[in-house]
């Protein structure tokens, strides 16, 4: 993400036009370094309490939150706009799904309206 994104950028992304963003409890952004020594964004998703989705649905939440937040970014932030240069996974967004109070959101008082996490999850 470019250096002007902002967390309301991707909540925008996630929830306007989103019709499976009901089942979305909250979010939250950690970079995830690659093989190449770059570190690429990843969206973390939290679902609601008591929803459960079979692969196949979590990987259409997550489609639907990608191109979301890929619109999102590409209208509103001038940094996000693809560079032909550094390929086509320059700007590749990452979202990964989680049921309640999982991954990066095992622990409910580690996020407190805070939307950048450091560490593996």
């Amino acid at each position: 993400m470019g250096a002007n994104s902002f967390p309301q950028d991707v909540a925008r992304g996630l929830f306007e036009g989103n019709p499976l963003a009901g089942l979305i409890e909250g979010f939250c952004l950690t970079l995830d370094a690659g093989g190449d020594l770059e570190a690429g964004p990843v969206v973390h998703v939290q679902l609601r309490p008591g929803v459960t989705l079979s692969a196949v649905e979590a990987d259409q939440l997550a489609k639907a939150c990608q191109q979301g937040v890929q619109r999102q970014l590409d209208t509103h932030d001038a940094d996000f706009v693809p560079h032909p240069e550094q390929g086509p996974a320059a700007n590749d967004l990452a979202i990964a799904v989680h049921p309640h109070r999982s991954g990066p959101f095992a622990d409910p008082t580690s996020i407190r309206d805070g939307y950048l996490l450091r560490g593996d999850y």
